[in-house]
């Protein structure tokens, strides 16, 4: 039985036409796949191609117009009490915008304490300590968890984000343009660090990117979206090297060969952090 399993999933939005007549357009059209304990499956295309949408769809996040999603066989989107609660663990999203994910009132650490809290993962005693045990799982000093959010860069907000993933040890990890909105050097320690914690944990992971090189970097198996469907997929490697669809072709053409792009991790001191801001919330 596959972990997560989307069955002719299709998402309809509410819109309006050229001539300003109200009618339905599909966001994401009758897409299938299933993603394996482990397993790294990207979702590449170009903005409006749905990828996001869907990766909303497959966590309950963005309810469906048609189809099934499936976590380990059971209807994500017919979920209620306690098979809901035990989902919300078992599949975490991180966004791309890792500030507008944090509560600007919290510290790191109330941060992360508060999920072990609500979701009963640790007895109050315990809970320092293993908020100190996830932020140094994602590389970060346990100092920093007395910080709140804007005292950061986008990097280490990032880091955060997984952290505060990772606190329920989740079984998938839905990556929506986790490094899009960062500096190069620091998508690499992102992409190194989601990768390695897939590696260690059996985590599987759902990175959505129109980035080629990132997802070739971190996924083991593609799907190319355009206009809602799934019009390509397979190996990573072996799509963007021997693209059979004319779309795919396309965004090849359109960026360098993501077979030359070398991402390298740099020393983990080169990702500073920002002086603390005097701010009244």
């Amino acid at each position: 039985m596959p972990l997560l399993e989307a069955n002719s999933v299709v998402v309809r939005y509410q819109g309006r036409d050229e001539h300003g007549r109200s009618r339905l357009w599909a966001a994401v059209d009758g897409v299938s796949f299933s993603v394996e304990e482990g397993e790294r499956v990207g979702l590449v295309g170009e903005s409006g191609s749905g990828k996001t949408t869907l990766g909303k769809a497959l966590l309950g996040i963005e309810p469906l117009s048609g189809g099934k999603v499936l976590f380990r066989g059971h209807d994500v989107h017919k979920m209620k009490g306690g098979g809901l609660e035990a989902f919300r663990r078992g599949a975490q999203m991180i966004f791309q915008d890792p500030l507008g994910s944090l509560n600007p009132r919290m510290t790191v650490g109330d941060t992360l304490d508060e999920v072990l809290l609500v979701h009963r993962l640790a007895a109050k005693a315990e809970r320092p300590a293993r908020v100190d045990e996830l932020l140094g799982q994602v590389g970060m000093d346990v100092g920093y968890k007395r910080r709140y959010p804007h005292e950061f860069s986008g990097g280490q907000r990032q880091r955060i984000g997984i952290a505060r993933a990772l606190a329920l040890n989740p079984a998938i990890l839905v990556a929506d343009e986790p490094v899009s909105a960062l500096d190069v050097s620091v998508q690499a320690q992102i992409l190194n660090l989601i990768r390695d914690l897939s590696e260690t944990r059996r985590m599987a992971v759902i990175l959505v990117a129109h980035d080629l090189a990132v997802v070739n970097y971190v996924c083991d198996r593609v799907l190319i979206m355009n206009k809602g469907r799934v019009v390509e997929e397979g190996p990573t490697r072996e799509v963007f090297r021997n693209p059979k669809h004319p779309y795919t072709q396309l965004l090849k053409a359109s960026v360098p060969d993501p077979d030359d792009v070398r991402i390298v991790t740099l020393p983990e001191q080169q990702e500073l952090t920002r002086p603390p801001v005097s701010q009244s919330w």
